[in-house]
C-alpha cells in the first residue's frame, strides 16, 4: 500500500504552496530531515523557453517553495533539466526561474556532463544517457506539471524523468520508440532506473505535482490551454501519483500506458487498490471537462500495419505548420528525430514537412513556442474512437 496526498491549493501564492508541501509530507510519512547533508536533485518540467504562467512548465513558485523546504531542512539543491529545444540558459530566462536559482544559491548542473544508468531489468531499454549529476545526488525531488500529451495522453511524475536525459538525445529516443507502447516502456525503464539507483538507503526520490493550473487539450506545449484544477499531489510512486491526478482530472486511466504498464511492472503497486489517497477525496476535488489531447489512440497498430502513407494521413493525425502563427524559428526542424522537416521553399512561410518521413511523434507541436503546429486528424480517424 502506497499513500498518495491529494490537496486542494488555488494559487500560486509561496507561504500556502510551503505550508501544503509541508502538510503533504506528513500525510504521507515523510521526514524532510531526510534532506539534511543530502544533495538533492531538483527536477522541475521545463520544456521549453516559455513564461512561467503558461502551464506549460512547473510554476515557479512551485518550484521556489519546495526549493526552500530543502534548504531549510539542510539539503543541497542542484537544479537538473535539459528542455528538449531551447537552451536551459534560455528556458531559466524565460521562465523566471533564474531569479530563483540565484536568490537561493542554487546549483544549476552542466548541460554538458553525462554519465551512462543502467537498468539491467529494463524490458526495452537497459542503459541511458543521463546528467552526470544526477549520479551525484543523493536524492531526487521530482516536480512535474499535470498536463495533456499528444503521444502519451497525459504527462506527469512518470515522463517528467525523461528531463534527464540531455537535449537531442531524447529524439533519437523518439526515433527509436515512436509508437506510444514501447516509448511508455522505454519511459517506465527510465523511472524504474532512477528508483533503482536513487533508492539506496537511505535517501530517495519524492513526487510533488504541480497541479494548480494544468494544461489540457494539445499539451503538452504551448498549443495547449491552461486549465484551473487547484490541486497538489505528493507520493513515493510516480506512477501511483500518476493515477491520483488522472482520476482527478477526469481522463481515461487505460489510455495512460505509464500507468497501466507501471502497474503490471510492479515497482511499488500493481493496482488501484493499493493507493490510499489521503487529504482531500478525489471525488471533492475531481473536475468537469477538462480536455485530452487529439491523440492517436490504437494508431501504433497502423504504423506498424500501414505500407502506405495514404494509409497513416486516414488514420493518424500528422501536425500542421500554420502561416498566421508561424515565425520560422525551425526549432520544429530542430528536433525532429526523423528528419522530417525542412527549411521553408521561395515564397512560402512555413517550414515543409515530409509526411513520408514524418512517424508521428508530435515532437514539433510539443515544442513550437508560438503554438503553430496543429493536429491535422486523419479523414477516418474517428474509427479508432469505435
Amino acid at each position: 500500500m502506497t499513500k498518495v496526498a491529494l490537496l486542494r491549493c488555488d494559487s500560486y501564492t509561496l507561504p500556502v504552496l510551503k505550508e501544503r508541501i509541508g502538510q503533504a509530507m506528513t500525510l504521507i510519512g515523510f521526514e524532510p530531515s531526510i534532506f539534511n547533508g543530502a544533495k538533492v536533485a531538483l527536477k522541475p518540467n521545463l520544456l521549453s523557453a516559455v513564461s512561467g504562467n503558461s502551464a506549460v512548465v512547473t510554476h515557479p513558485l512551485f518550484f521556489r517553495a519546495a526549493s526552500e523546504i530543502v534548504l531549510e531542512n539542510g539539503g543541497r539543491p542542484i537544479l537538473i533539466e535539459s528542455p528538449a529545444v531551447a537552451s536551459l540558459d534560455n528556458a531559466l530566462d524565460k521562465t523566471g526561474y533564474r531569479t530563483i536559482v540565484q536568490d537561493l544559491a542554487i546549483e544549476v548542473a552542466s548541460s554538458g556532463r553525462v554519465k551512462s544508468l543502467s537498468f539491467p531489468e529494463g524490458r526495452v531499454f537497459r542503459h541511458f544517457e543521463v546528467a552526470g549529476e544526477l549520479l551525484d545526488a543523493d536524492f531526487v525531488l521530482n516536480m512535474p506539471k499535470f498536463k495533456t500529451h499528444n503521444l502519451t495522453y497525459v504527462t506527469g511524475a512518470v515522463k517528467n524523468l525523461f528531463g534527464f536525459v540531455p537535449g537531442m538525445r531524447k529524439s533519437q529516443m523518439h526515433m527509436r520508440f515512436p509508437d506510444n507502447d514501447e516509448f511508455s516502456e522505454q519511459l517506465l525503464d527510465l523511472y524504474g532506473a532512477v528508483v533503482y539507483v536513487m533508492g539506496r538507503a537511505p535517501v530517495g526520490i519524492l513526487h510533488v505535482m504541480d497541479a494548480v493550473v494544468a494544461l489540457e487539450g494539445q499539451g503538452p506545449g504551448s498549443a495547449g490551454t491552461p486549465r484551473k484544477m487547484g490541486a497538489m499531489l505528493m507520493g513515493k510512486d510516480g506512477v501511483a501519483l500518476d493515477y491520483v491526478a488522472t482520476r482527478v482530472a477526469g481522463l481515461d486511466v487505460r489510455r495512460v500506458e505509464t500507468i497501466t504498464r507501471g502497474f503490471d511492472r510492479g515497482f511499488s503497486v500493481s493496482g488501484p487498490g493499493e493507493i490510499e489517497v489521503v487529504g482531500e477525496s478525489i471525488d471533492h476535488l475531481k473536475i468537469a471537462g477538462f480536455v485530452p489531447a487529439d491523440s492517436t489512440g490504437g494508431a501504433h497498430l497502423l504504423r506498424r500495419l500501414a505500407a502506405s502513407k495514404a494509409v497513416r494521413d486516414l488514420f493518424i493525425a500528422r501536425p500542421e505548420p500554420e502561416e498566421d502563427r508561424c515565425i520560422l524559428c525551425y526549432e520544429c526542424m530542430n528536433i525532429c528525430p526523423a528528419g522530417a522537416i525542412g527549411h521553408a521553399g521561395p515564397g512560402t512561410k512555413v517550414p515543409v514537412f515530409d509526411y513520408r518521413k514524418c512517424i508521428r511523434c508530435f515532437c514539433c507541436s510539443e515544442i513550437c513556442p508560438e503554438a503553430a503546429i496543429c493536429l491535422r486528424r486523419g479523414k477516418l480517424q474517428w474509427m479508432l474512437r469505435l
